[in-house]
Parts: C-alpha cells; sequence; structure tokens
C-alpha cells in the first residue's frame, strides 16, 4: 500500500522552482579525459554501490605488493624444495635373525614393511649379530650394513641443492656404491677417527677397536683424521688404517675379502643403481 505525497507549502515550491531554473552541471574536462583513457584500456575503477570509487589510497597499495613479496617467495621456496627433494630409502634385502634398533625402537629383521617405513634420513640403525641389511637411494647410493654395526643414516642428495650429505659409523661395517645419479654430489662418513669423503666409488668403512680401516675397490677417497693432522686420498685397490692411538695411519693393498665382497656388492646392485 502507498501513500499520495500532499500538497508542497509554498516554501517547497519556491525551492522545486529554484532547482529547475539552474543550468546543468559542466563535467571537469580532466576528468573527462581520464575517463576515457580508463574506459578505452579496460582499467577503469569499480563502483561501489553509492557510486564512490572502489580505491585504496598509494600507501596502502604499496603495504600490500609488499607483503605479497614474502608469500611467493615462500610459494617459490616450497616449490623448489619439493622438485629438489631426492628418492627416499628403500629396504632391498635383509637377512638373518633378531631385531634391529631403529632409533631405539626394536624391528624384527623378518618385518621387511616395518622397517623400510622407519628408514629415514638421520634414522640411527644397530643390526643384531648375525643380521644384515641392503639399502638403497635409488640411482643414488646403495648400502650393506653387516651384522653388529650401529650407524646414523644419510639423507638423499638434491636434484640440485643440498648435495652433501653425512652419515655416521659409532661400530661396524659398512659397504657403499654409489650410482649414476650421485654425480656432482658428496656423501661424508664419520667415525670417531676420521672422515671419508665420498664423490663416487665403491668401498668399505670398517670402524675395529684399534680404529677405521677404509678399504677403496673403485674410484677414490679422501681419508682426514679427526683428530687433526693428516688427509690423504686412498685410491683403488688400497686402503688406509687410522689407529685410535698415537701410532701414524698405515697404507696397504685392499683385504682380499674386502675385494671379493665388494666386487659382488658392486655386481649385484649395478642395475639399482642406474649402471
Amino acid at each position: 500500500m502507498t501513500t499520495e505525497p500532499g500538497p508542497l507549502t509554498p516554501d517547497e515550491q519556491r525551492a522545486r522552482e529554484a532547482v529547475r531554473a539552474l543550468a546543468p552541471p559542466r563535467p571537469d574536462a580532466a576528468w573527462r579525459a581520464r575517463l576515457g583513457r580508463e574506459f578505452a584500456s579496460g582499467t577503469i575503477e569499480r563502483v561501489g554501490a553509492r557510486g564512490a570509487a572502489l580505491r585504496l589510497p598509494a600507501r596502502r597499495r604499496f603495504a600490500f605488493a609488499w607483503a605479497a613479496i614474502p608469500v611467493a617467495a615462500a610459494a617459490a621456496l616450497m616449490v623448489v624444495g619439493t622438485l629438489n627433494r631426492g628418492p627416499g630409502w628403500e629396504l632391498v634385502s635383509s637377512r638373518g635373525a633378531g631385531e634391529v634398533l631403529i632409533d631405539g625402537v626394536p624391528v624384527s629383521m623378518e618385518r621387511a614393511a616395518d622397517l623400510e617405513r622407519r628408514l629415514k634420513p638421520g634414522a640411527r640403525l644397530r643390526l643384531p649379530a648375525d643380521g644384515e641389511l641392503e639399502i638403497a637411494l635409488a640411482g643414488q647410493v646403495a648400502m650393506q650394513i653387516t651384522g653388529g654395526t650401529e650407524v646414523t643414516l644419510p639423507a638423499a642428495g638434491g636434484r640440485w641443492i643440498g648435495r652433501s650429505v653425512h652419515a655416521a659409523i659409532a661400530g661396524g661395517e659398512l659397504r657403499i656404491t654409489t650410482g649414476a645419479r650421485f654425480g656432482g654430489a658428496r656423501l661424508a662418513i664419520t667415525t670417531p677417527e676420521v672422515t671419508v669423503e665420498v664423490t663416487g666409488t665403491t668401498l668399505a668403512v670398517i670402524r675395529e677397536p684399534g680404529g677405521t680401516c677404509v678399504c677403496v675397490l673403485e674410484g677414490h677417497v679422501m681419508v682426514e683424521s679427526r683428530t687433526g693432522g693428516s688427509r690423504a686420498p686412498v685410491e683403488e685397490g688400497h686402503l688406509r688404517f687410522t689407529f685410535n692411538d698415537a701410532r701414524p695411519p698405515a697404507n696397504a693393498d685392499i683385504r682380499p675379502l674386502e675385494d671379493v665382497m665388494l666386487r659382488e656388492f658392486r655386481e649385484q646392485r649395478r642395475e639399482l643403481m642406474g649402471q
């Protein structure tokens, strides 16, 4: 239901006549020119319900632009980090009985799925005396961990950055062979006596009661004493034994047993390593 307006008062009639007598407003020439340019380029401002332009002050526009930069950078880093990530550890084989301690958690040697699930970068493994594991980062590194060994696993080398990784042996033996995708990466293996720098080779690092033996089947590695002093290469077919007393390191031919075991290990894992 609507209500018809009543008659105008004399004052309202005079006001209406005065408004009708006004000349139409003339638009500003500069405003008309700017509006024409924005309409032609498609950048004309949105107008709100009451005709007010929805435009932020320049200072706030700059604030929003600067705020967007860290967000974009973080997103870019997440993408690069995902693409750069190398392969994860996989269990190739397990032999023997008993339990492997992985970060203090006992896992049966017979439960392959549980073993592989816990093989993470930085995980600390201690094998039973009669157990043996073979693990791999496909195309990069394969490792044979012998019975009684205590080792901290390295991470995978990144595709472009983060290509230097680290493993540690507290006791026992680790046989290693590198693959086609290891090129340009570096693996540092530490024992209480030495740091072994691997850039592509097949070798064994053996931590014994008297010190550390590094046996190289192919390629070469650098061995540096952790107590100061020598840093030396160990070439193909040779070993270097670093004692844990005052005796100087000893160099010799590779141990016959290690020559046989490393050759067999390398041949078995050649396809996995992309060679």
